[in-house]
């Protein structure tokens, strides 16, 4: 088939499937990241739990600092014998928020929690 020569830079290009798949990966991940910043600002006063459902105290609120679509930090509350104490875990530390609930379960083992900062 006679045609013309292809001139630079006119040639298609192709993004691999391994480069697609992982392009989703990511979208599924912000995403996901995006709803539970949402369901997060809307769940002051829930109950958190730490993973193996021992109750860690209840939400007292969310920190913005570094980003807009999800908080960087919870502060949760707990109540000792004569004071309210705060503790801040990471945003990543999150592992779900239960609306239905009214629960915020965090990835936390005691370790974790006990390098958790006061707030």
């Amino acid at each position: 088939m006679g045609g013309h020569p292809a001139q630079p830079g006119s040639e298609l290009r192709f993004c691999s499937v391994d480069q697609r798949i992982g392009d989703q990966d990511a979208e599924q991940s912000l995403r996901r990241q995006a709803e539970l910043g949402r369901l997060l600002s809307a769940a002051a006063g829930y109950r958190v739990a730490a993973g193996d459902g021992s109750h860690v105290g209840w939400l007292d609120h969310v920190r913005y600092e570094q980003h807009a679509d999800h908080p960087d930090e919870i502060v949760v509350r707990r109540r000792g014998l004569l004071l309210k104490r705060r503790r801040a875990f990471p945003f990543s530390g999150v592992e779900t928020v239960r609306p239905r609930e009214r629960t915020v379960v965090l990835r936390l083992d005691d370790v974790m929690f006990k390098r958790s900062p006061s707030a």
